[in-house]
């Protein structure tokens, strides 16, 4: 009678693909940005939790030790794929770019600016908790928006302001003590600010 138990008993990686709708949430984010995607977060985190903590009690019920060690690997099985995956170039926010680069470019020379100057454009690349930016995707065509902070000329600071007070598109590299921010390049021109504890865009 306990033969069949302990055919069933195996491990598999299966479990792996319950986690991906946890891990991979951010991918369909800039899909339908306009849907509530903290509510969608939070209730994919308890279906999450709900799935795990019965696989566990049930495989610890029927003593399926396999099974259960199957289940606690499967997260840092994840994780190895998507460090690999970035490790290589592949994230959500590169993929993002590299279907929608067309539109920012086609946007921005529609920017109409005074001979030789150089161009500055920001967009809202996530806004999820209640329509406040984290994360900005900046093109400027002078890359001091990489420097760090107070090693941007003074034409860009200037630039910068006029951008903010004109177009409502605001740039802080030094938001203050209780903010982190990031500037990582995701393409020519193109790169994404990160704002941790954000209050740098208005």
């Amino acid at each position: 009678m306990p033969e069949p138990e302990k055919r069933s008993d195996k491990f598999t990686w299966t479990y792996a693909l319950w986690l991906l709708p946890f891990l991979a949430q951010d991918w369909p984010y800039w899909l339908h940005p306009q849907w509530d995607w903290w509510t969608i977060s939070l209730i994919i985190w308890v279906l999450t939790l709900i799935a795990v903590a019965g696989s566990l009690c049930i495989n610890l019920a029927r003593r399926r030790w396999r099974r259960l060690v199957s289940l606690l690997i499967a997260p840092l099985l994840l994780l190895v794929l998507l460090r690999i995956l970035a490790a290589v170039g592949i994230t959500s926010d590169s993929v993002r770019f590299a279907l929608t680069k067309q539109t920012y470019l086609a946007e921005i020379e529609r920017t109409d600016l005074p001979g030789g100057e150089q161009r500055f454009r920001t967009f809202v690349w996530d806004d999820t908790f209640l329509e406040k930016t984290y994360s900005t995707l900046v093109y400027d065509e002078s890359d001091e928006v990489a420097l760090p902070s107070g090693g941007q000329s003074t034409a860009w600071q200037q630039r910068v302001q006029t951008s903010c007070s004109e177009k409502k598109e605001c740039v802080d590299l030094d938001p203050g003590p209780d903010e982190y921010v990031s500037v990582r390049k995701i393409g020519e021109h193109f790169y994404i600010l990160d704002n941790y504890l954000p209050n740098a865009f208005p």
